[in-house]
């Protein structure tokens, strides 16, 4: 009963938050119900199924895929959009509570205590690399912490696992239940020593596979996603469609599929509802400015830049790149100097955003030809009208997504 008051006063924060323009109350309803109630989260996952889903990149689509994966069977919570830490972990949670899913996306720090609080069924572990490091941790650290975590699982928690990510394969290697999946990513940008002893890694021509001296190695997948074909032991098979455009986008919903079939949807109807997401919070979303209609993408860091990067060289020739430095982007912008610009070669290239000299330098440096404008307004006055990809990073995609959403 008591916890029931707690979130009916949280809700009144909130809605409060939302009258006052202040932000979306999500934050504050879930502040509230932690005050008041530091365990509420352990009391709100009891019999439920949680599935919790963290890493670097890709978090907020993989969530929102097995989110709608799930809810073909049953009704399921989840804060797929993106509050990621203890306050939208609890509101998700309180604002659900007859849902007997849940599926959580966490922040990589945040992911200890929501397996402590939650005692989740199935962890998603997706990539781990360099993401705002004048504020998080190193990766090496992220990857301890996450395997100190797993130590203290039950038995029945079942870890889904990219086996193409040395990191991810360190923490999650000694866990006793643990599915092995793999996309096919080649590479990666911060994986150049050995996890396990630090030795330099010994990666195969093609950055397909790693190994070290010390016996560390790429483990065996139980899924394989070749294409768009994904297949997984007892000769299970099936196609992944994805509305969302990018080979990342592939591979989140391959763990989607997966992760759903472990708590009883099959494979066909997780694969038939996920292919019908075209946008998650804004991502790939159109936006008209000016006369342009612009195509959001969201970048963070180098290893999502990448991604991103390859994606929109496949759309439209036009792009806008907006880079912010505040406290959720990340106030240190080297991570610039580890992206590689030359895919915009030979596009018509316009930069924003409060640190758009940075981004400026960095293209110079990568002969791309570019202009540079104080905003997206002036930049739309440069494109005309046109189609044109606008990638942005975190503040400045969140602050542009709201004018989709209206």
């Amino acid at each position: 009963m008591f916890l029931a008051i707690v979130i009916a006063l949280a809700r009144c924060g909130g809605l409060i938050s939302r009258i006052t323009k202040r932000g979306s109350g999500v934050m504050v309803t879930g502040r509230v119900i932690l005050k008041l109630i530091p365990s509420a989260v352990e009391t709100l996952s009891v019999g439920r199924s949680v599935v919790l889903v963290s890493g670097t990149n890709g978090k907020s689509t993989t969530t929102a895929l097995i989110y709608r994966a799930l809810s073909t069977s049953s009704n399921t919570a989840s804060n797929y959009t993106g509050a990621n830490l203890f306050p939208g972990i609890a509101t998700a949670l309180a604002e659900n509570r007859s849902a007997p899913f849940a599926a959580l996306e966490v922040d990589e720090m945040v992911l200890p205590w929501a397996i402590q609080q939650t005692k989740p069924k199935v962890i998603v572990l997706l990539n781990l690399g360099r993401d705002q490091l004048d504020r998080l941790s190193e990766v090496r650290v992220v990857a301890a912490k996450w395997k100190a975590a797993l130590v203290g699982l039950p038995a029945s928690c079942t870890v889904i696992a990219d086996a193409d990510d040395p990191f991810v394969t360190w923490a999650a290697r000694d866990w006793v239940n643990v599915v092995w999946f793999t996309g096919g990513a080649i590479g990666h940008i911060d994986a150049s020593t050995c996890p396990e002893c630090g030795l330099v890694l010994r990666w195969t021509p093609d950055g397909a596979s790693y190994s070290c001296a010390c016996g560390f190695k790429k483990p065996s997948p139980e899924w394989i996603l070749r294409d768009n074909i994904l297949v997984g032991p007892k000769d299970q098979k099936v196609t992944v469609v994805s509305a969302i455009p990018g080979r990342a986008a592939i591979s989140n919903a391959a763990r989607g599929i997966i992760t759903a079939s472990l708590l009883g949807v099959s494979l066909a109807d997780s694969s038939a509802s996920i292919s019908k997401i075209s946008s998650v919070d804004g991502r790939f979303s159109t936006l008209k400015i000016g006369s342009t209609n612009f195509r959001l993408l969201l970048s963070k860091n180098p290893a999502s830049w990448r991604e991103t990067l390859a994606t929109s060289a496949t759309g439209p020739k036009a792009v806008l790149l907006v880079v912010n430095a505040n406290t959720q982007d990340g106030k240190d912008t080297s991570w610039l100097w580890d992206v590689d610009f030359t895919s915009l070669q030979n596009r018509t290239v316009v930069v924003t955003g409060e640190r758009r000299l940075d981004v400026s330098v960095r293209l110079t440096v990568n002969d791309v030809k570019h202009d540079v404008v104080e905003n997206e307004l002036m930049a739309a006055n440069v494109l005309g009208n046109c189609e044109a990809d606008l990638i942005a990073s975190y503040t400045a995609f969140h602050r542009l997504a709201k004018g989709v959403k209206r």
